[in-house]
Protein backbone atom coordinates (compact mmCIF):
# COMPACT_ATOMS: atom_id res chain seq x y z
CA UNK A 1 0.00 0.00 0.00
CA UNK A 2 1.61 2.81 -1.16
CA UNK A 3 0.51 6.43 0.87
CA UNK A 4 -0.90 9.25 -1.40
CA UNK A 5 0.10 13.04 -2.60
CA UNK A 6 -2.43 13.94 0.43
CA UNK A 7 -0.31 12.07 3.32
CA UNK A 8 2.95 13.22 1.68
CA UNK A 9 1.82 16.75 1.37
CA UNK A 10 0.48 16.64 5.10
CA UNK A 11 3.44 14.87 6.07
CA UNK A 12 5.67 17.71 4.92
CA UNK A 13 3.56 20.29 6.22
CA UNK A 14 4.30 18.98 9.65
CA UNK A 15 6.87 21.20 10.12
CA UNK A 16 4.42 24.13 9.77
CA UNK A 17 2.49 22.41 12.22
CA UNK A 18 5.06 21.32 14.64
CA UNK A 19 4.26 20.66 18.56
CA UNK A 20 6.39 22.08 20.92
CA UNK A 21 9.15 19.61 22.41
CA UNK A 22 8.61 20.64 21.59
CA UNK A 23 4.44 32.18 28.80
CA UNK A 24 3.60 45.89 36.31
CA UNK A 25 1.45 46.28 38.75
CA UNK A 26 -1.55 45.06 39.39
CA UNK A 27 -5.07 46.24 41.00
CA UNK A 28 -5.93 43.66 43.16
CA UNK A 29 -8.98 45.22 43.91
CA UNK A 30 -10.54 43.64 40.77
CA UNK A 31 -11.39 40.49 40.24
CA UNK A 32 -12.86 38.10 37.89
CA UNK A 33 -14.48 34.52 38.37
CA UNK A 34 -11.32 32.61 39.20
CA UNK A 35 -9.98 35.01 41.13
CA UNK A 36 -7.23 36.55 38.88
CA UNK A 37 -6.54 40.16 39.79
CA UNK A 38 -6.68 42.28 37.09
CA UNK A 39 -3.52 44.31 35.50
CA UNK A 40 -3.36 47.07 33.92
CA UNK A 41 -2.08 47.41 30.04
CA UNK A 42 0.83 45.16 31.13
CA UNK A 43 3.02 43.93 28.08
CA UNK A 44 3.66 40.19 27.21
CA UNK A 45 5.25 38.46 24.62
CA UNK A 46 3.83 35.54 23.79
CA UNK A 47 5.48 33.02 22.21
CA UNK A 48 3.39 30.53 19.48
CA UNK A 49 3.83 28.25 16.95
CA UNK A 50 1.46 27.01 14.32
CA UNK A 51 -0.01 24.07 16.06
CA UNK A 52 -3.09 23.20 17.08
CA UNK A 53 -1.07 22.67 20.80
CA UNK A 54 -1.15 26.81 20.40
CA UNK A 55 -4.58 26.99 19.64
CA UNK A 56 -5.79 28.32 23.23
CA UNK A 57 -3.06 31.30 22.17
CA UNK A 58 -4.77 32.25 19.36
CA UNK A 59 -8.21 31.97 20.57
CA UNK A 60 -7.35 34.24 23.68
CA UNK A 61 -5.97 36.76 21.40
CA UNK A 62 -8.54 36.70 18.33
CA UNK A 63 -11.74 36.76 21.26
CA UNK A 64 -9.87 39.59 23.46
CA UNK A 65 -9.10 37.43 26.67
CA UNK A 66 -5.87 39.03 27.04
CA UNK A 67 -7.24 42.33 27.15
CA UNK A 68 -10.03 41.50 29.64
CA UNK A 69 -7.55 40.86 31.65
CA UNK A 70 -5.66 43.98 31.42
CA UNK A 71 -2.35 42.61 29.06
CA UNK A 72 -1.47 43.85 25.88
CA UNK A 73 0.13 40.57 24.02
CA UNK A 74 2.61 40.68 21.16
CA UNK A 75 2.99 37.19 19.32
CA UNK A 76 5.93 36.28 18.70
CA UNK A 77 6.21 33.83 16.50
CA UNK A 78 9.19 31.13 17.65
CA UNK A 79 10.46 27.46 15.98
CA UNK A 80 9.70 24.85 17.82
CA UNK A 81 13.45 23.84 18.23
CA UNK A 82 14.81 26.72 19.83
CA UNK A 83 11.39 27.39 21.80
CA UNK A 84 13.31 26.89 25.61
CA UNK A 85 16.12 29.34 24.00
CA UNK A 86 13.78 31.74 23.37
CA UNK A 87 12.09 31.56 26.49
CA UNK A 88 15.68 31.37 28.48
CA UNK A 89 16.71 34.73 26.71
CA UNK A 90 13.47 36.88 27.72
CA UNK A 91 12.61 36.46 24.14
CA UNK A 92 9.14 35.85 25.18
CA UNK A 93 7.13 35.60 28.22
CA UNK A 94 5.38 32.59 27.77
CA UNK A 95 4.48 29.48 25.96
CA UNK A 96 2.28 26.00 25.41
CA UNK A 97 4.52 23.39 25.91
CA UNK A 98 4.44 20.06 25.84
CA UNK A 99 5.18 18.68 29.98
CA UNK A 100 7.11 15.05 28.57
CA UNK A 101 9.74 16.90 26.05
CA UNK A 102 10.06 20.08 29.10
CA UNK A 103 11.30 17.54 32.13
CA UNK A 104 14.68 17.83 30.86
CA UNK A 105 14.68 21.57 30.12
CA UNK A 106 13.68 22.30 33.34
CA UNK A 107 16.05 20.24 35.35
CA UNK A 108 18.97 21.40 33.39
CA UNK A 109 17.73 25.45 34.33
CA UNK A 110 14.95 26.11 32.61
CA UNK A 111 13.72 29.56 33.84
CA UNK A 112 10.17 28.81 33.35
CA UNK A 113 7.15 27.43 35.76
CA UNK A 114 4.10 25.69 34.88
CA UNK A 115 1.04 27.72 35.71
CA UNK A 116 -1.76 25.56 33.99
CA UNK A 117 -2.55 22.29 32.36
CA UNK A 118 -4.23 23.16 28.76
CA UNK A 119 -5.47 20.20 27.16
CA UNK A 120 -4.60 16.40 26.62
CA UNK A 121 -3.83 14.51 23.75
CA UNK A 122 -1.35 15.63 20.16
CA UNK A 123 0.61 11.89 20.40
CA UNK A 124 -0.41 9.06 18.85
CA UNK A 125 1.36 5.24 17.55
CA UNK A 126 -0.72 3.92 14.84
CA UNK A 127 -0.09 0.50 13.09
CA UNK A 128 -1.20 -1.50 9.90
CA UNK A 129 -4.34 -3.56 10.63
CA UNK A 130 -2.49 -6.89 9.29
CA UNK A 131 0.32 -6.40 12.15
CA UNK A 132 -1.93 -7.98 15.15
CA UNK A 133 -0.39 -5.17 17.55
CA UNK A 134 -3.75 -4.34 19.59
CA UNK A 135 -2.24 -2.06 22.06
CA UNK A 136 1.15 -0.93 23.47
CA UNK A 137 2.14 -4.25 25.46
CA UNK A 138 2.04 -5.99 21.89
CA UNK A 139 4.86 -3.80 20.70
CA UNK A 140 7.82 -6.02 22.80
CA UNK A 141 10.17 -7.17 20.60
CA UNK A 142 8.72 -5.04 17.63
CA UNK A 143 9.69 -2.04 15.52
CA UNK A 144 8.92 1.12 16.07
CA UNK A 145 9.34 3.96 13.78
CA UNK A 146 10.03 7.48 15.31
CA UNK A 147 11.42 10.92 14.00
CA UNK A 148 14.41 10.88 16.56
CA UNK A 149 15.55 9.42 19.87
CA UNK A 150 15.02 12.33 21.82
CA UNK A 151 11.43 13.37 19.88
CA UNK A 152 8.13 13.70 21.89
CA UNK A 153 6.80 10.82 20.70
CA UNK A 154 9.61 8.97 21.74
CA UNK A 155 9.63 9.84 25.39
CA UNK A 156 5.95 9.14 25.57
CA UNK A 157 5.84 5.80 23.63
CA UNK A 158 9.22 4.62 26.41
CA UNK A 159 6.64 5.93 29.27
CA UNK A 160 3.93 3.96 28.13
CA UNK A 161 6.27 0.70 27.24
CA UNK A 162 7.75 1.56 30.62
CA UNK A 163 4.18 1.38 32.55
CA UNK A 164 3.47 -1.66 30.14
CA UNK A 165 6.91 -3.36 32.22
CA UNK A 166 8.70 -3.29 28.64
CA UNK A 167 12.40 -2.66 28.79
CA UNK A 168 13.43 0.31 27.21
CA UNK A 169 16.26 1.34 28.47
CA UNK A 170 20.28 0.12 27.02
CA UNK A 171 20.86 -2.76 29.72
CA UNK A 172 16.82 -3.56 29.57
CA UNK A 173 15.80 -2.64 25.45
CA UNK A 174 12.98 -5.06 24.44
CA UNK A 175 11.87 -3.00 21.33
CA UNK A 176 13.63 -1.53 18.27
CA UNK A 177 13.36 2.29 17.57
CA UNK A 178 13.91 2.78 14.43
CA UNK A 179 14.73 6.90 13.11
CA UNK A 180 13.13 7.01 10.07
CA UNK A 181 12.26 11.06 8.85
CA UNK A 182 9.67 12.45 10.15
CA UNK A 183 8.12 12.91 6.78
CA UNK A 184 8.62 9.24 5.96
CA UNK A 185 7.12 7.45 8.75
CA UNK A 186 3.98 6.68 7.08
CA UNK A 187 5.25 5.43 4.06
CA UNK A 188 8.20 3.05 6.41
CA UNK A 189 4.68 1.77 8.26
CA UNK A 190 3.05 0.95 4.73
CA UNK A 191 6.46 -0.87 3.43
CA UNK A 192 6.92 -3.33 6.55
CA UNK A 193 10.24 -1.25 7.49
CA UNK A 194 8.45 -1.32 10.55
CA UNK A 195 6.00 -2.39 12.55
CA UNK A 196 4.61 0.32 14.41
CA UNK A 197 4.92 4.32 14.01
CA UNK A 198 4.70 7.54 16.54
CA UNK A 199 3.50 10.46 15.55
CA UNK A 200 2.04 13.91 16.66
CA UNK A 201 -0.65 14.97 15.07
CA UNK A 202 -1.73 15.92 12.69
CA UNK A 203 -0.07 13.51 10.66
CA UNK A 204 -0.36 10.81 12.23
CA UNK A 205 -4.21 11.64 12.84
CA UNK A 206 -4.59 11.81 8.76
CA UNK A 207 -2.36 8.92 7.81
CA UNK A 208 -4.43 6.46 10.33
CA UNK A 209 -8.10 7.73 8.91
CA UNK A 210 -7.18 7.70 5.43
CA UNK A 211 -4.95 4.57 5.08
CA UNK A 212 -6.87 2.65 7.48
CA UNK A 213 -4.43 2.55 9.93
CA UNK A 214 -5.34 1.82 13.50
CA UNK A 215 -4.10 3.13 17.05
CA UNK A 216 -1.69 1.44 19.24
CA UNK A 217 -1.88 4.43 21.63
CA UNK A 218 -3.75 7.72 21.59
CA UNK A 219 -2.74 10.05 24.64
CA UNK A 220 -6.01 11.86 24.27
CA UNK A 221 -8.44 8.45 24.37
CA UNK A 222 -6.17 5.79 25.65
CA UNK A 223 -6.97 4.71 29.58
CA UNK A 224 -3.58 5.86 31.11
CA UNK A 225 -2.92 9.02 29.46
CA UNK A 226 -6.41 10.66 28.70
CA UNK A 227 -6.61 12.17 31.79
CA UNK A 228 -2.67 13.43 31.86
CA UNK A 229 -2.11 17.18 30.55
CA UNK A 230 0.31 16.59 27.43
CA UNK A 231 0.70 20.25 27.43
CA UNK A 232 0.84 23.24 29.83
CA UNK A 233 1.76 26.73 29.87
CA UNK A 234 4.88 27.85 30.81
CA UNK A 235 6.05 31.43 32.23
CA UNK A 236 9.49 32.40 32.28
CA UNK A 237 10.29 33.29 36.20
CA UNK A 238 11.39 36.84 35.45
CA UNK A 239 7.71 37.43 34.00
CA UNK A 240 6.68 36.07 37.83
CA UNK A 241 8.56 37.58 39.93
CA UNK A 242 7.99 41.34 38.60
CA UNK A 243 4.74 40.77 37.47
CA UNK A 244 2.34 38.24 39.77
CA UNK A 245 -0.69 39.61 39.20
CA UNK A 246 -0.04 39.33 35.13
CA UNK A 247 1.35 36.13 35.31
CA UNK A 248 -1.86 35.08 37.07
CA UNK A 249 -4.10 37.22 34.32
CA UNK A 250 -1.85 35.41 31.95
CA UNK A 251 -3.03 31.97 33.34
CA UNK A 252 -6.80 33.01 33.10
CA UNK A 253 -6.56 34.54 29.58
CA UNK A 254 -5.09 31.46 28.41
CA UNK A 255 -7.74 29.19 30.68
CA UNK A 256 -10.55 30.84 28.63
CA UNK A 257 -8.86 30.13 25.47
CA UNK A 258 -8.80 26.85 26.33
CA UNK A 259 -12.23 26.89 27.37
CA UNK A 260 -13.71 28.33 24.68
CA UNK A 261 -12.40 25.51 22.28
CA UNK A 262 -13.97 22.76 24.04
CA UNK A 263 -17.00 24.43 24.44
CA UNK A 264 -16.80 26.01 20.33
CA UNK A 265 -14.43 23.71 18.32
CA UNK A 266 -16.14 23.93 14.42
CA UNK A 267 -15.67 27.86 15.48
CA UNK A 268 -11.99 27.91 17.13
CA UNK A 269 -10.99 25.45 14.16
CA UNK A 270 -12.77 27.99 11.74
CA UNK A 271 -11.15 30.96 13.33
CA UNK A 272 -7.34 29.34 13.22
CA UNK A 273 -7.82 28.73 9.76
CA UNK A 274 -9.29 32.09 8.69
CA UNK A 275 -6.92 33.92 10.52
CA UNK A 276 -4.01 31.68 8.81
CA UNK A 277 -2.70 30.39 12.32
CA UNK A 278 -2.61 26.72 10.89
CA UNK A 279 -3.07 25.11 7.30
CA UNK A 280 -5.54 22.39 7.15
CA UNK A 281 -9.08 20.76 6.38
CA UNK A 282 -11.25 22.68 8.60
CA UNK A 283 -13.08 19.62 9.52
CA UNK A 284 -10.43 17.56 10.82
CA UNK A 285 -9.00 20.00 12.88
CA UNK A 286 -12.51 20.32 14.62
CA UNK A 287 -12.06 16.82 15.18
CA UNK A 288 -8.85 16.73 16.87
CA UNK A 289 -9.73 20.16 19.35
CA UNK A 290 -12.91 17.76 20.15
CA UNK A 291 -10.44 15.12 20.81
CA UNK A 292 -7.67 16.87 23.07
CA UNK A 293 -10.41 18.18 25.86
CA UNK A 294 -9.27 21.38 26.17
CA UNK A 295 -10.52 21.77 29.62
CA UNK A 296 -8.00 23.87 31.61
CA UNK A 297 -6.54 22.29 35.29
CA UNK A 298 -4.00 24.74 37.73
CA UNK A 299 -3.57 21.23 39.63
CA UNK A 300 -3.75 19.31 36.22
CA UNK A 301 -0.87 20.74 34.90
CA UNK A 302 1.21 20.42 38.31
CA UNK A 303 0.19 16.88 38.47
CA UNK A 304 1.45 16.30 34.64
CA UNK A 305 4.84 17.35 35.52
CA UNK A 306 5.33 15.42 38.32
CA UNK A 307 3.85 12.07 36.52
CA UNK A 308 6.47 12.98 33.82
CA UNK A 309 9.21 13.82 35.95
CA UNK A 310 8.77 10.35 37.48
CA UNK A 311 8.73 8.47 34.53
CA UNK A 312 11.82 9.49 32.94
CA UNK A 313 13.79 9.40 36.13
CA UNK A 314 13.09 5.70 36.63
CA UNK A 315 14.04 5.85 33.04
CA UNK A 316 17.31 7.03 33.39
CA UNK A 317 16.03 10.12 30.74
CA UNK A 318 17.05 12.55 33.16
CA UNK A 319 19.21 12.59 36.12
CA UNK A 320 17.82 11.09 39.42
CA UNK A 321 15.11 13.43 40.94
CA UNK A 322 12.59 13.22 43.52
CA UNK A 323 8.82 13.84 41.59
CA UNK A 324 7.24 15.74 44.05
CA UNK A 325 10.06 18.27 44.91
CA UNK A 326 11.00 18.64 41.13
CA UNK A 327 7.21 19.46 40.21
CA UNK A 328 7.06 21.90 43.49
CA UNK A 329 10.18 23.58 42.24
CA UNK A 330 8.73 23.56 38.77
CA UNK A 331 4.84 24.54 39.37
CA UNK A 332 3.56 28.05 40.39
CA UNK A 333 0.19 28.27 42.16
CA UNK A 334 -1.63 31.59 42.31
CA UNK A 335 -3.19 32.19 45.62
CA UNK A 336 -6.99 32.87 45.64
CA UNK A 337 -7.20 31.54 41.95
CA UNK A 338 -9.44 29.20 40.88
CA UNK A 339 -9.83 27.48 37.24
CA UNK A 340 -12.19 29.09 34.54
CA UNK A 341 -15.09 26.83 34.52
CA UNK A 342 -17.50 28.85 32.76
CA UNK A 343 -17.04 31.95 29.66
Amino acid sequence: MMISNKVKAAAAALALVSVFGLAGCGDSGKSGASGAAKVDNVKVKVGYSPSLCQAPIFVAYEKGYFKEAGLDPELVKVDGATANESLGSNKVDMEITLVSKTIHPLQNGLPVKGTTGVHFGCVRAITRPDTGIKDVKDLKGKRIGVSGLADTGTVIIQRALKHEGIGVTPDNMEVEFVVVDRNSLPQALSSGQVDAIVMTDPVGYIAQKEYGYVPVLDTATSQGWKDEYCCDLVVTNQFIEKNKDAAKALTEAIQKGSLYIKQHPEEAAKLLIEKKYVNGDEKDYAELLKSYNYTPSVQGGYDAIKAAAKDLSDLGLVNQLDAKEFADNSYQFFDGYKDVTSL
